[in-house]
């Protein structure tokens, strides 16, 4: 965990924003234990901003307070994933319906290249999980455009949730499986949609997307060997990409 030097952001945001990427990026993993004095003394923060950063995040459902135990940063279960994927189909599509009619020109343009970029990118021989951060950080750029297009705050809400736990899933797969293979035809069909600001055309895109990677992403956890019944636990090493 990396050392920061405070200036002129508060200590409690700079260790919420560490804290809150560590568990999305999952450097801090489902189920895993942390104490106060634990964070304090590897990021150097000090005790009063690291517990004001666990309290938000507890809040936030990031993680548990165990009592006497310190915290556990959020568990992942088959059935939570399910779930998960299961109501971003019905927000997925449904925001880019919404959000592409009202987003400025310039940040439909950015975000039509930035999955161009991603398919140029995947043709490389880049590393599996540098790859997954590149799709996972493209995705979110351009959904973030369209959540705020859409002018709902119950959206916006709703998908902050939703992203948050998406990047965790992928970021724990990261490059044992490559979940989302963006064909050149699937960016070509979604470039034209959003250019003619078509959204239900882009939304239907997006919702058979969706489908695609919820059924895969079940399928890959179910074949883990340290799954169990109950949670998801994180796989010491993963080395393998799939076609």
């Amino acid at each position: 965990m990396a050392v920061y030097e405070p200036d002129a952001v508060p200590l409690r945001e700079i260790a919420y924003q560490r804290l809150r990427e560590d568990i999305l990026s999952c450097r801090l993993p489902p189920g895993h234990r942390i104490t106060e004095r634990q964070i304090a003394a590897e990021t150097k923060l000090g005790i009063s901003a690291i517990r004001e950063a666990l309290t938000r995040l507890d809040h936030e459902g990031l993680v548990h307070t165990q009592p006497r135990r310190g915290y556990q940063v959020k568990p992942m279960t088959l059935k939570g994933v399910d779930d998960l994927f299961t109501f971003w189909e019905l927000l997925g599509p449904e925001t880019v319906r919404r959000g592409i009619t009202g987003v400025a020109r310039e940040q439909l343009d950015r975000a039509v290249a930035g999955f161009e970029q991603f398919v140029q990118q995947a043709t490389t021989d880049m590393p599996g999980r540098e790859l997954t951060q590149v799709w996972l950080a493209v995705s979110e750029d351009a959904f973030a455009v369209l959540v705020n297009a859409t002018d709902n705050p119950y959206i916006v809400n709703a998908y902050r949730a939703v992203a948050g736990e998406l990047r965790r899933v992928l970021s724990l797969l990261n490059d044992s499986v490559l979940i989302f293979s963006v064909s050149p035809q699937y960016v070509a069909g979604w470039s034209e949609a959003v250019g003619r600001r078509d959204g239900e055309r882009a939304a239907e895109l997006t919702r058979d997307y969706i489908r695609q990677s919820h059924s895969r992403v079940l399928r890959t956890l179910a074949r883990w060997p340290s799954v169990t019944s109950t949670e998801i636990v994180p796989l010491q090493q993963s080395t393998t990409r799939a076609v």
